[in-house]
């Protein structure tokens, strides 16, 4: 008998761009939420209209700081916010999670038998990276997936988001990703 708990079918498409095949909860995610970029853009809004630059002298700020931190408030303001790893927002162009998971049929990696799996090899870094940088939330994700199903998941985590519960929460204060880029690169 099939279990039902795990039946995507039964998700709406926008329910399914909540989750990425990681375990990681997209709903919670600043970029999916776009908060920092309307904060950015407000702060860059009051900033500017203060001319922050001019007056950062009397603040004690180095004007070209002020200038460099203008241009990044200004950047972060516009971008756009993230549809979610299954949506298409993913920032990873080739995932090789998303990928495994796609390649099996499977919606996240707590539908796969072999979950929680040792393939850091086979797939890179990132399983190993995503799972540091995330405290291994991600991966408590889908061993709840697993017991609850994908529906019950899915509200409970919004219930946490409108409580104002964000992935930035569990997000490691460790350098992971610097981290990985130097081993990648030959430098760590």
């Amino acid at each position: 008998m099939k279990d039902t708990r795990l039946d995507r079918d039964k998700l709406s498409a926008e329910e399914k761009c909540l989750v990425a095949p990681c375990g990681i909860f997209c709903g919670a995610c600043d970029s999916y939420l776009g908060k920092s970029s309307e904060l950015a853009q407000e702060m860059h809004r009051i900033l500017d209209g203060f001319n922050i630059i001019d007056a950062s002298l009397v603040a004690g700020f180095e004007q070209e700081k002020m200038a460099d931190f203008m241009n990044i408030l200004k950047a972060m303001g516009q971008t756009d916010k993230c549809t979610g790893c299954l949506g298409g927002g993913c920032k990873v162009p080739a995932c090789p999670i998303k990928g495994c998971a796609q390649e099996k049929g499977f919606l996240t990696c707590a539908e796969c038998d072999k979950m929680p799996c040792n393939k850091s090899q086979e797939l890179g870094m990132s399983w190993e990276m995503i799972t540091k940088r995330y405290s291994h939330w991600n991966v408590e994700n889908l061993q709840r997936i697993r017991e609850v199903g994908y529906p019950e998941f899915i509200d409970s985590m919004q219930k946490k988001v409108k409580s104002g519960f964000m992935t930035g929460d569990v997000i490691s204060k460790e350098m992971v990703i610097t981290e990985m880029i130097k081993k990648m690169q030959g430098q760590g």
